[in-house]
């Protein structure tokens, strides 16, 4: 009889200390949180300040992961920058970048092009969108071409 109550009470320690919550995790093993709350497929992204257009993002595939305050931009990633007037002034192209929600700065990455109005190309592996002073940065080393 000792042998069988131990028996029983080992297997119900086991099940209940590996019980999780199903809805953190699907059937492969994966977070709810590593999920976007949004997503969308060849879709666009508006950037306004004051009421005017400030930008016009559009990619194959955007997630928004609202818990972590970023949306992943993936498949042919093109931002189009206007200036005062509402004129296209710059194109950038890329594989992928992330939009930063809190701030609207953006990291491209992947074959990254900016196209000028002017004729410049400028060329790198990643470039940064900073927002709020309307600059592009860039941390690793890009060329520049001119007409």
């Amino acid at each position: 009889m000792k042998m069988k109550t131990a028996h029983v009470l080992f297997i119900l320690f086991f099940l209940i200390s590996s019980c999780t919550k199903l809805e953190d995790q699907d059937s492969s093993g994966t977070s709810s949180n590593e999920y976007p709350d949004q997503e969308s497929w060849n879709a666009k992204m508006y950037f306004t300040r004051d009421g005017k257009r400030q930008a016009v993002l559009s990619a194959g595939y955007i997630a928004k992961y609202s818990s972590q305050h970023y949306t992943l931009l993936r498949e042919a990633v093109r931002v189009d920058f206007y200036d005062s007037e509402g004129k296209v002034k710059s194109v950038l192209t890329s594989r992928e970048g992330k939009v930063m929600d809190e701030t609207q700065d953006m990291i491209a990455t992947g074959n990254v092009e900016l196209v000028s109005n002017n004729g410049t190309h400028l060329y790198a592996d990643e470039l940064f969108w900073d927002n709020k002073p309307a600059k592009i940065r860039s941390r690793v080393p890009v060329k520049i071409t001119t007409k």
